[in-house]
């Protein structure tokens, strides 16, 4: 008797002189286990990494129509015209491709004087992904309806631009080249043909074959 005394009197001085910490960290386990957390993820990592953004095109939004927004500042939105982007061969070559695009330019609403029908801007681009560099062509403004008369400089070699980081070319020529495996699997941008198919069709189209 004596023993279970002693015994039962050494557990009530354990309990007293255990710090309020260690019974709140019990709690919070039972809380846990009642609660199922904890339980081990079945989820693959690779899937986790693929589920991400890519860094280049955590900005783009793509509203399900033609034009894809992929930067704006205090003034300005800028979208990518998805339905004008296509493959042509650069002027006096035909062994390297180039992507022609159109950036639509729209006013922040309040920062600009309103206007009806709403004015916005038009930028043609030419982009080199063999040298990471841009070619500015033209800017429309465009009040409602966009005309064909359009003035641009003539293709020059020397109008290459490499791409300075920060720069509004830089991030048109990123958003592009991001998305465009995405539009060429949708149909909506067509893939860019090898050199061979290049001279195949040609010389098809002349009868030679």
């Amino acid at each position: 008797m004596s023993r279970i005394f002693f015994f039962l009197a050494l557990m009530a001085g354990i309990a007293i002189s255990m710090p309020p910490a260690a019974w709140a960290a019990e709690e919070v386990v039972e809380e846990v286990e009642e609660i199922g957390v904890g339980t081990s993820d079945t989820t693959r990592a690779d899937d986790w990494f693929t589920s991400q953004t890519p860094p280049m095109a955590k900005d783009l939004e793509l509203t399900g129509d033609r034009y894809i927004r992929f930067y704006w500042d205090d003034s300005l939105t800028y979208w990518i015209d998805a339905e004008s982007i296509r493959w042509i061969f650069l002027p006096y070559s035909t062994s390297e491709y180039i992507l022609d695009v159109w950036i639509k330019m729209e006013t922040v609403p309040g920062t600009a004087d309103y206007s009806y029908p709403k004015k916005y801007y038009m930028e043609h681009y030419y982009l080199r992904p063999e040298k990471k560099q841009v070619q500015f062509l033209s800017e429309l403004e465009v009040t409602g309806r966009p005309q064909n008369a359009i003035r641009e400089r003539q293709y020059d070699p020397k109008n290459w631009e490499n791409l300075v980081p920060g720069s509004v070319e830089e991030k048109v020529y990123w958003a592009v080249t991001t998305i465009l495996k995405d539009l060429e699997k949708a149909g909506i941008v067509k893939k860019r043909k090898r050199t061979y198919d290049f001279w195949d069709d040609t010389l098809r189209i002349g009868g030679v074959f």
